[in-house]
């Protein structure tokens, strides 16, 4: 499902199913020596969230993407995030990036790193097992934080 009217329609009146926000987390960087470098891993981020969004229709929401900058405090956009999608009746958040920072700095949101693919020149079969790789990665990272809040 996505963050339009018509998804967010559903969303209400089946809360208790599509209980999961998946929110792409996307680096913002002005400096020309890192432009393509940085449109390239926001190309992967936003393919990965989309497929991701795909194979969990009716259980996840995809979020319209969050940007930030080097000077952003994340911490502080962490915890908007965080208390706003709780407040909205997600009870589970998956914010995924391909930004390292999220892991090494101190954050309140438990970010799922993923390396950045270069998707650019993949014809469309490549693109596509890519993506079905990093999304088997990803997979018991869900199940397990969606397994632990039902104990």
């Amino acid at each position: 499902m996505y963050w339009n009217s018509k998804d967010m329609s559903v969303f209400l009146e089946q809360q208790e199913y599509i209980d999961t926000a998946v929110v792409p987390l996307l680096l913002v960087d002005g400096q020309a020596s890192k432009l393509k470098q940085n449109a390239s891993s926001v190309e992967f981020i936003m393919a990965l969230t989309a497929f991701i969004e795909n194979q969990f229709k009716g259980r996840v929401v995809l979020i319209p993407p969050v940007t930030y900058t080097q000077r952003t405090n994340r911490e502080q956009l962490g915890t908007e995030w965080d208390e706003m999608l709780k407040e909205a009746g997600f009870k589970h958040l998956f914010f995924i990036s391909s930004d390292m920072r999220w892991g090494t700095e101190s954050s309140s949101l438990d970010v799922i790193y993923t390396p950045s693919i270069p998707l650019e020149h993949m014809d469309k079969k490549l693109r596509q097992s890519v993506l079905d790789d990093q999304l088997r990665q990803i997979i018991p990272v869900f199940a397990k934080r969606w397994a632990n809040s039902t104990k």
